[in-house]
């Protein structure tokens, strides 16, 4: 830290809470149970006004798969016995960059991010034996591609946003320790030198161009807030209204509708960016198909898969 930090004052059972917590395995416990700890100690008024909802593994799981991770997955399937093409499909890997416009505590990015690194350490059991035969490999750093600053995020929160980055270092730490038991050489990225882009500010005030670039981009994901029209701030009210001020009968829009408009501005100047999001089922039903879809389907959105409603 920058600065000096007062050390906490304890008292006897806080002090028997921290030893408890210090003699238990947290090695393989996920960093994305920050996201589930912070929202059940969020005031419950503040997490309605604020549309948090908090996105299991399971949940986040239906959207990273369809979104990037099958494809991906198939591709390594199809060209794993051609080095060659692995080697191309590795770098791949590396190059591949996420936005999430509403992060929270980093949960999409996380599992993400863990589920790219899963992907890279096949690709490494089949290329590093291909590469270094019996020898054994002195320094495997340069092996491994994928890193957390392919993760941009935007929050409106200041501390989840600084939960997000600390748990993608935490995820990060951990692929790490795989890394070093699979190939039997301890790893590392300390000190830190590279981290996520963790933006602390309101998603639809932002340019997410200031994020990332366009053309920089892969994909888009995420939970962003949903908040029927009676349970809209005067504030999201108003941020509503500036997203969509060319669309005749916004206001009855939910604000997670926003999103989708702010997602289409960024494929428009990158097409080949996908962009999946968890939405209350609402914006499929009733009154907000007609204001909604047609201007999203006029500008070359296309619906590539999506879930039938689930119990969240």
């Amino acid at each position: 830290f920058a600065e000096n930090l007062p050390v906490a004052g304890f008292d006897r059972d806080m002090w028997d809470i921290v030893m408890d917590c210090c003699a238990l395995d947290w090695s393989r416990i996920s960093p994305a149970i920050f996201g589930a700890m912070f929202q059940s100690i969020m005031d419950k008024k503040l997490r309605r006004n604020l549309g948090a909802h908090y996105t299991s593994e399971h949940n986040i799981l239906k959207l990273i798969g369809p979104l990037f991770l099958d494809d991906l997955k198939t591709e390594f399937e199809n060209i794993k016995t051609n080095i060659k093409k692995l080697e191309e499909f590795h770098k791949k890997l590396a190059s591949l960059t996420f936005l999430d416009p509403a992060c929270g505590c980093g949960n999409f990015l996380i599992i993400a991010y863990r589920e790219l690194r899963e992907l890279e350490l096949d690709v490494l059991r089949i290329l590093l034996p291909k590469k270094y035969g019996e020898t054994r490999i002195l320094d495997i750093s340069p092996e491994i591609l994928c890193n957390v600053d392919q993760f941009y995020g935007l929050e409106i929160e200041e501390f989840p946003a600084q939960i997000a980055q600390t748990a993608l270092w935490l995820i990060d730490h951990q692929m790490n320790m795989v890394i070093s038991s699979e190939f039997g050489q301890y790893f590392s990225r300390l000190p830190l030198q590279k981290s996520a882009t963790i933006v602390h500010a309101n998603a639809l005030q932002k340019d997410w161009r200031d994020v990332i670039a366009p053309k920089d981009l892969s994909y888009i994901l995420g939970n962003p807030p949903f908040l029927g029209k009676q349970y809209q701030s005067a504030e999201q009210k108003k941020d509503l209204e500036s997203i969509f001020a060319h669309i005749k009968g916004a206001g009855v829009l939910d604000f997670v509708t926003a999103w989708y408009a702010k997602a289409t501005e960024l494929m428009l100047e990158n097409p080949s960016i996908k962009t999946a999001f968890v939405s209350t089922n609402s914006i499929t039903q009733g009154e907000q198909v007609g204001i909604l879809w047609p201007d999203l389907l006029r500008k070359g959105v296309k619906i590539h898969f999506a879930h039938r409603t689930f119990q969240w």
